[in-house]
């Protein structure tokens, strides 16, 4: 049964993004292209997850996942690459804040329901 929130959603997409991100945007360093397609895979998987068993370790997952994208530009040295460090620290921020978030609406979810 498909219990998402809508913060999954969009997680999915912004995953979906990241996987496509170095050919879209044609990054020339290799870390930053792997960094963004395993960092999509992660998110994607799961987001998706979330859809089916919405447990709060999904959330913190992409939370983690979230601020290590952020932080990848220094982590891998790819910071001079503009494209690549806006793209990271635009997805990396808004796939933590939507995690955060979820993990939010959960505890909430689980407070009510007692």
């Amino acid at each position: 049964m498909i219990r998402a929130h809508w913060q999954d959603r969009i997680e999915v997409a912004l995953g979906l993004w990241l996987v496509a991100s170095p050919f879209v945007l044609g990054m020339a360093h290799q870390l930053a292209a792997w960094s963004a397609m395993l960092a999509g895979v992660a998110v994607v998987t799961l987001a998706v997850e979330a859809f089916y068993y919405p447990e709060i370790v999904e959330e913190w997952g992409n939370l983690a996942v979230g601020i290590g994208l952020a932080a990848s530009p220094w982590l891998f040295g790819y910071d001079g690459e503009r494209i690549a460090m806006a793209n990271a620290l635009a997805c990396g921020i808004a796939i933590a804040a939507l995690s955060f978030w979820t993990a939010e609406d959960i505890q909430r979810e689980q407070r009510d329901a007692r």
